[in-house]
């Protein structure tokens, strides 16, 4: 069953930050961020970060400077709220003007491309349908708008908007406002059910009366005929050996045992009962030979 997912943007919305950072020290948790992300998990939701980092490809820090920064997040996260955990962090180096050459490019994984968010719903199995994003720009929410998302535009007052923040998103935001809390209302107050999955049911099997009615293969009405075929061969049990006789036996007790397996294994059931009525058919087929001996 896949989950659903939180994707937060990094910068202006959990920590303060409207420019580029490459320095640890520099974490700062926006208020209510770590509860924000604790109360996320608590409602079932997996936490993304993705996030935007041309500082990479402008030559202010490199990727590990990246790294150390969303670590220094992780434990700030964690000493304000120990269920504040981020599953994970999605980041992109890259821009089309970049100064550092192997990152000059128009990658699908810069937003307003939703290039990080399907990453992480492939490696974490994610719902995207059933997920949100929360971001601080526009291009927030265009790439949440483009995985499947529904998104919330969170505007901070208590942060320097950044030039991206001015901008208007080509798709209307599902919710604005100003603090994580009300974002984390907005999501519990429109939580979604689980998507039923249904069982497909074993193929259909020819009645014993030969009607071509459908009839399900169960454990139970398979032991019965199981244990039905060994009774009535043990009333009439002839005097003669044949060698299809013994065979049969053989079969018989290998079908009582791929039936007595699938007790155990839910996973694998439908396969262990057509396996096991081949191997009632097959004994029943040498049964039938034997007698015509």
């Amino acid at each position: 069953m896949k989950r659903p997912a939180v994707f937060f943007d990094r910068d202006n919305t959990l920590i303060a930050n409207s420019g580029y950072l490459g320095e640890p020290s520099g974490v700062v948790l926006i208020d209510g961020a770590a509860d924000a992300v604790a109360r996320a998990r608590r409602l079932g939701f997996a936490i993304v970060i993705v996030s935007n980092q041309s500082g990479v490809a402008r030559g202010l820090f490199n990727e590990e400077a990246v790294q150390a920064v969303n670590a220094r997040l992780d434990q700030v996260l964690g000493e304000a709220n120990p269920a504040a955990v981020i599953d994970r962090h999605e980041f992109c180096p890259f821009h089309p003007e970049a100064v550092v050459d192997r990152y000059r490019q128009d990658s699908d994984h810069r937003k307003p491309k939703p290039g990080m968010i399907l990453r992480a719903a492939r490696q974490l199995a994610l719902d995207l349908h059933r997920s949100w994003l929360i971001g601080d720009t526009a291009r927030d929410i265009d790439a949440g708008a483009a995985a499947g998302c529904r998104t919330i535009l969170f505007q901070c007052e208590k942060v320097s908007a950044s030039p991206e923040a001015e901008k208007k998103p080509a798709v209307d935001p599902d919710f604005i406002c100003s603090t994580l809390a009300e974002a984390l209302d907005y999501i519990q107050s429109h939580l979604e059910p689980e998507p039923i999955e249904e069982l497909t049911d074993p193929p259909p099997a020819v009645d014993a009366a030969g009607s071509g009615s459908p009839a399900r293969p169960t454990l139970e009405n398979l032991a019965e005929q199981i244990l039905h075929e060994m009774k009535h061969r043990n009333d009439h049990a002839l005097a003669e050996f044949s060698t299809s006789k013994v065979v049969a036996g053989i079969v018989q007790i290998l079908a009582l045992a791929v039936l007595a397996y699938a007790y155990f294994d839910p996973a694998e059931r439908q396969t262990l009962l057509l396996l096991s009525i081949a191997l009632q058919t097959f004994t029943t087929s040498l049964l039938i030979m034997g007698k015509q001996k």
